[in-house]
Order: C-alpha cells, then structure tokens, then sequence
C-alpha cells in the first residue's frame, strides 16, 4: 500500500486539497496568521513597557531580599 512516504522524487508533494482545517498541519499554515497579529474581536494588549517594568519589580522582590539577609547575616 503506497503513503506519501513511498512518492518518488519527482512527483509532486504540495496538493492542496490535503492541507486544510481538517489536516494536523492546519494551524500552522499562514492562512492562520502568527500570534503576535492582532486579532479582530479585541483582547486586552499590554504595552511592552509595563510587561518589561512588572517583570524588574518582580525580579528585584525576588533578588533585593536575598541580598538584604546575605549583607546583614553573611
């Protein structure tokens, strides 16, 4: 029984009517577009900025307070 596998070199092995939302290669065609796309029908988008400042005032709430204790008890 022959598969996609067993097709020679020179046949071709882009068909169309196998890519389609029933194929497990679906959603990541480019008719799908990319995540960072926005999307219609809204959702909430962060500014980089505050991504990028939450994410130092939790790193500092981690470090900060272990620099504190080596400095006093070290």
């Amino acid at each position: 029984m022959a598969n996609e596998w067993d097709r020679g070199d020179g046949e071709d092995m882009d068909d169309e009517e196998e890519f389609g939302p029933g194929s497990a290669d679906y959603d990541l065609s480019d008719e799908r577009g990319y995540g960072w796309e926005a999307e219609s029908g809204g959702g909430v988008r962060v500014p980089q900025w505050l991504m990028a400042a939450v994410t130092l005032l939790a790193l500092a709430g981690l470090v900060l307070p272990a620099l504190f204790l080596i400095y006093r008890y070290g």
